[in-house]
């Protein structure tokens, strides 16, 4: 148990530590704070990975079902014949009767798509 003299011996330099502080003009205010500081050139901040098959299922398969692995309205893209740079132009454009998505998508995403369909394996190709 704590006696009462030695709360009041702090109690003691609290007030010796204010009145030092207040008599020398010096106080905690005058202090730089963190905000105060200039602060250190911060990394840019992470850009969010696409997620891709969430990206297709959204915009893609309604007409190309399976996640691009079947045929539907439009056709199977697995194993397309067409270049990346096509795939992205075509998915910019539209090609009768898809339309272009390059004012609703950005260009990160029709290129992560196109990568997508670059990389789908016809199960059926031998």
């Amino acid at each position: 148990m704590k006696s009462a003299a030695s709360n009041g011996g702090r109690v003691a330099l609290l007030v010796a530590s204010l009145t030092i502080g207040v008599t020398t003009g010096v106080c905690a205010a005058d202090e730089p704070t963190a905000e105060a500081k200039p602060a250190e050139a911060a990394p840019a901040p992470e850009k969010p990975k696409i997620d891709v098959r969430k990206l297709f299922a959204t915009n893609c398969s309604w007409c190309h079902q399976d996640y691009g692995m079947k045929a539907a309205d439009g056709p199977k893209l697995a194993g397309t014949h067409l270049t990346e740079e096509q795939v992205i132009e075509q998915i910019s454009k539209g090609k009768s009767p898809m339309p272009g998505f390059r004012k609703t998508l950005s260009r990160e995403q029709i290129e992560a798509l196109a990568k997508y369909i670059k990389g789908l394996k016809d199960p059926d190709a031998k």
